[in-house]
């Protein structure tokens, strides 16, 4: 019943909406419900693991089923809590709001896609599922105009090159092993051939990657995300990417084996694993930094969600219980912040209409709520004690240096230190500075968008100082695997496994403000002025004088960083759009018009294939 519900209550909604497409506050009131009931069946389903829902028809002969996991679980409550906090938060963002008719219907398309995706108990229900997902998210991007459009369709483009890749893998696994099926196709992995074993993993890795945004092939993701509504915004960034990471767990740990994987060894203790690693360790490094880059506050965030999703992704392949935990656990908090960060730059842009950081500036007193809700996300995106973002990138780094990664375990702190950079011009360039006088009349947002943000601030630092929340169903999720389960606590780790207690470092933090606090109110005495009262490079200023100092926050770093993104970054970039361009402009020249020719080709394509077949099987 309660599985059924996760998508019957969707279905219904769509229904609801499409009938009433053009009364606002029924979709609204529909919309809200039915993500609200979904969240309440989801935590029914926590006691319900190993229940299997066959649907009464079939596709291709093929009967599509789904099943309850703990890793299907864990996703499951994480999509269906945002979508009730964006459906909550866009009530009153989206009204007058252009394009926006089909909003909360594509919203609730897109969550059933996900749902199929992660409940899916073989491959062809989830292609089927994946397909609605990536069509939705197409429809979902375009919502706002202008720009969106754009960006969707370099996602769709994207999207199907993913698709493809995917139906290729798993026709393969078809045509070896006879079965979609999950448990059937982990049995007869390991018995396959090493080349059509290594065949498959790229290819399934590859697919995967371009949806978690995995560094080459991650292009896609700033417009994309960035030129949307806000909500949307946060809500893509927030989960929609890491569907990529979810089918990434999936395939390593519950159908090919990390047995199967270290296989796979090129030289001395460089296996697949360090590869994808690599990528991973790139993906930290390369998005974090040009990040600094951005002036607007939305793609400043959207760059991070890449970089954030590299240290999911080296913690999953670092092959330890620790690291496992780490990588998704990371999944969770980076929800939780990101979200939070987003939904903050949502409030100002209501009150606002900018999100341009060189537009903004001095707004801490207008939006308290928002200011206290950012920098909360911002101490988590950037890893430092008490929030959520420090547990889990703590259990990555020790990780990498106890598996005799040194490389990785030194390209996630570069990664981090890029991250508060970028952070603090975020949070500067908003609330902090100058005033624009323009925004003196700027109040903080209704309390029903306000909502949202205080729930996922509790949230960002439930789970920092109280880890062992989520850490009891990820536990679950790496026994379900056959790995090796971290002994926790509530409070973090136990000593065995290195002894991390986020309630006596959480404390400590505390004390170590408290006693900031009052060795500033011992100091010398204070003098409240307005901002006017200043004065720069000698001159006094005064509302005349156009001068706000968070434009171009590091135009310095940027003089010097800037030769070397030409040279390598954009170098490597322009490299594959080139490569690309050239490639379609050659195959553009296939199609001649002539039937003779094509038949030929199609008669090619048949001789190829059949003996590629024969070779494979």
């Amino acid at each position: 019943m309660s599985l059924s519900m996760m998508f019957l209550l969707p279905i219904a909604g769509i229904v609801i909406d499409l009938i009433f497409v053009k009364v606002e506050s029924i979709k609204k009131f529909t919309a809200l419900i039915v993500t609200g009931v979904v969240v309440y069946f989801n935590i029914l389903l926590l006691n319900k693991t190993g229940l299997k829902h066959v649907l009464p028809f079939s596709v291709m002969g093929q009967n599509l089923s789904f099943k309850v996991t703990y890793l299907n679980l864990y996703f499951s409550l994480m999509i269906s809590g945002i979508t009730f906090l964006t459906v909550l938060f866009s009530l009153r963002f989206i009204v007058g709001k252009k394009n926006s008719s089909l909003y909360y219907i594509w919203l609730l398309i897109k969550t059933t896609g996900m749902f199929g995706l992660i409940f899916a108990n073989d491959f062809l229900t989830f292609l089927i599922a994946w397909e609605i997902m990536s069509w939705s998210t197409f429809f979902l991007m375009m919502q706002g105009g202008g720009k969106a459009y754009e960006s969707a369709y370099k996602y769709f483009i994207y999207a199907i090159t993913a698709s493809m890749i995917l139906i290729a893998g798993i026709a393969i696994l078809y045509l070896r092993i006879g079965s979609f099926e999950y448990d059937v196709i982990a049995k007869g992995f390991a018995g396959m051939p090493m080349g059509i074993t290594l065949l498959t993993l790229i290819l399934f890795i590859v697919s995967f990657s371009i949806e978690a945004a995995v560094f080459p092939l991650h292009a896609w993701v700033p417009d994309a995300y960035s030129n949307p509504f806000t909500p949307i915004t946060s809500y893509l960034a927030g989960i929609s990417t890491r569907m990529g990471i979810y089918a990434i767990i999936l395939f390593l740990f519950g159908i090919a084996g990390v047995s199967v994987i270290d296989k796979f060894v090129i030289i001395g203790a460089v296996n697949l694993r360090y590869v994808i690693g690599v990528f991973a360790a790139i993906t930290m490094i390369v998005p974090t930094y040009t990040a600094l880059f951005q002036h607007d506050a939305k793609k400043l965030i959207t760059w991070h969600g890449i970089g954030q999703g590299g240290y999911m992704l080296v913690g999953i392949v670092s092959g330890s219980a620790l690291g496992i935990a780490g990588g998704i656990f990371h999944i969770l908090n980076y929800l939780t912040y990101v979200t939070l960060i987003l939904f903050c730059i949502a409030a100002v842009e209501y009150r606002t209409g900018t999100t341009n950081l060189n537009k903004l500036g001095g707004l801490i007193k207008k939006q308290p709520i928002a200011f206290i809700g950012l920098l909360v996300g911002i101490i988590g995106l950037a890893g430092i004690p008490p929030m959520n973002g420090f547990v889990s990138k703590w259990f990555i780094y020790r990780a990498l240096i106890l598996q005799g990664y040194p490389f990785l375990a030194l390209a996630a702190v570069i990664g981090t230190l890029g991250t508060i950079l970028s952070v603090y011009k975020l949070i500067h360039n908003i609330f902090l500075g100058q005033l624009p006088e323009r925004y003196n009349n700027v109040k903080e947002v209704p309390f029903d968008m306000q909502l949202p943000i205080w729930i996922l601030t509790i949230a960002t630092l439930l789970f920092g100082v109280f880890p062992g929340i989520a850490m009891s169903l990820i536990a679950k999720i790496q026994e379900s695997f056959g790995l090796a389960v971290v002994p926790y606590s509530l409070h973090g780790i136990q000593a065995s496994a290195g002894q991390l207690n986020m309630l006596v470092v959480s404390l400590t933090f505390a004390g170590g403000l408290v006693i900031a606090y009052i060795v500033y109110l011992l100091g010398h005495r204070r003098k409240h002025v307005i901002q006017y009262d200043n004065y720069a490079a000698g001159h006094f200023l005064d509302k005349n004088v156009p001068y706000n100092f968070n434009y171009n926050f590091y135009a310095g770093f940027e003089h010097i960083m800037e030769p070397y993104r030409k040279k390598i970054i954009a170098r490597t970039e322009n490299s594959l759009v080139s490569l690309a361009e050239a490639t379609g402009d050659y195959l553009r020249r296939l199609y001649t018009g002539n039937v003779s020719t094509y038949a030929i080709y199609v008669l090619s394509a048949f001789v190829i294939t059949a003996i590629l077949l024969a070779k494979l099987f």
